[in-house]
């Protein structure tokens, strides 16, 4: 318990509500149903004989009196919660089983090539790992965390930025180069077969070439959409057209000759792969572990 009465519980509920927007939203995070905290809070603001929501059924806001507690307690119980988690250097390896929802494209260049490593380093740890491109709600689905690209990671997230940006571009087989020309300037691939994507919200992704004021976005012309990265290497080493794509995803195939970079200055560079979850409160040591440990400083 606290001064007057109040127990810390009901504060983490208060700050939990407060950061979240909704008591929806900070129930899921919580654990608990919206109706226990809204209970919670009718309480507090009782004890203290002071409202701290303005509430609607479209939203939730601070009063003056609200905004003030928050701006008072939330740092120090941030501190609380830093202490606390600095505590895990005196403990044993980080343990337990870990649920991750992440991108293919994410699967394939920053996972598999490291994941024997990472379990050789934390045997304590049980990794499940759903291999998912579309968008994901982690919370309901009962993830403890998420992969995706920095610039679609879901609002309210805590993002962590697991590698620097990644070059983004068109690639072909020799053969259909041959045979259809190879573009000199973007607005060429008007007149190509390209494999078009449909990314994991459902809508066809645009091509975006080259940086800054040179940058251009071409809605592409094409007979095929797929929503799989391996699909559509595939397609496209096989000459069935042009494809959009990370140019990691591609050096394989540049290094055996089966695919080669078209448009190479006009090459595009898009946000990096982030992990991201719900809170930075009570985060578990495993995923602590796991982030850090796929994190690659230099990129």
């Amino acid at each position: 318990m606290t001064a007057g009465g109040v127990s810390k519980d009901s504060l983490e509920c208060f700050i939990a509500i407060a950061q979240a927007g909704s008591f929806a939203r900070a129930a899921s995070l919580r654990g608990v149903t919206g109706s226990a905290l809204s209970h919670a809070m009718t309480q507090l603001e009782r004890k203290l004989a002071v409202r701290l929501f303005h509430r609607t059924t479209r939203q939730v806001r601070l009063t003056g009196a609200g905004e003030m507690l928050l701006a008072e307690i939330a740092p120090q119980f941030a501190r609380i919660d830093a202490t606390l988690a600095a505590l895990d250097s005196f403990r044993a390896s980080p343990s337990g089983r870990l649920r991750i929802t992440t991108l293919r494209d994410a699967a394939n260049l920053l996972l598999a090539p490291r994941l024997a490593e990472f379990m050789a380093q934390y045997p304590a740890i049980e990794l499940d790992i759903v291999v998912d491109d579309r968008v994901v709600d982690i919370v309901s689905e009962g993830f403890d965390a998420g992969i995706r690209y920095g610039g679609t990671v879901p609002e309210g997230m805590i993002a962590t930025r697991l590698t620097g940006d990644l070059n983004w571009v068109v690639v072909g087989a020799p053969a259909y180069l041959d045979a259809m020309g190879r573009p000199q300037q973007p607005e060429d691939l008007m007149q190509h077969r390209c494999i078009r994507i449909r990314t994991g919200t459902g809508r066809l992704y645009p091509w975006e070439l080259g940086e800054g004021s040179r940058q251009c976005v071409l809605d592409v012309p094409g007979q095929v959409i797929l929503g799989d990265s391996e699909l559509s290497l595939a397609c496209a080493t096989a000459g069935g057209g042009l494809f959009y794509c990370l140019e990691k995803r591609a050096q394989p195939a540049f290094d055996n000759g089966q695919l080669e970079l078209v448009l190479p200055e006009w090459t595009s560079l898009g946000k990096g792969f982030h992990a991201y979850y719900p809170s930075r409160r009570h985060v578990p040591a495993a995923l602590r572990a796991f982030t850090a440990f796929f994190r690659i400083p230099s990129a």
